[in-house]
């Protein structure tokens, strides 16, 4: 130290005060926590895959174009020990599109404190990710959760409706 440098701990010593020890953070384990995910998916050309929701699922976005994922469930951490999240967007695309992806990168990351009656505050997660698929608009196997699909340009994605999301699908895909 610095002779005569004025800091706290020297004032505190010159006046015989305690110098206090910096209180020890802690983590917080949040008990209720909620990791959407979804995915765009791109072929070999740069086209993207747009799903329209059925009612099946959330009943709120019915009809409004979607990207293929959903909520990480404990069982998604059986037997991951490694990036648990990947796995579970690499297998949301292909339940939900039959397409298997290659290239996963998250792109976009989002959370925020969601309010609700049974749960209490709930964290959510929110992650983007880039998926690449091979060919060009390969054909797609929908589960029951979509009703169409189809292969667009960013551009024609960026026009579609998705209704109330938060703006969260806009934002993935601006970010491809």
């Amino acid at each position: 130290m610095q002779e005569g440098k004025i800091t706290r701990q020297n004032q505190q010593k010159e006046a015989g005060s305690p110098i206090p020890t910096p209180e020890k953070k802690e983590w917080i384990d949040w008990m209720n926590a909620k990791v959407l995910q979804k995915a765009v998916v791109v072929d070999e050309e740069g086209n993207m895959l747009a799903l329209r929701r059925s009612e099946i699922g959330s009943a709120s976005r019915f009809g409004m174009w979607d990207l293929p994922g959903g909520s990480m469930s404990s069982e998604d951490l059986i037997g991951q020990q490694e990036n648990p999240h990947e796995a579970a967007i690499r297998r949301e695309v292909e339940e939900e599109t039959g397409l298997k992806v290659k290239d996963v990168a998250a792109i976009y990351v989002s959370s925020g404190i969601k309010k609700t009656k049974r749960a209490g505050d709930v964290l959510v997660l929110a992650i983007g990710y880039r998926c690449q698929v091979a060919g060009i608009r390969p054909q797609v196997t929908r589960s029951s959760e979509h009703i169409e699909d189809k292969w667009v340009t960013k551009e024609e994605f960026l026009g579609l409706e998705f209704g109330d999301d938060g703006g969260f699908h806009l934002r993935v895909i601006k970010q491809v």
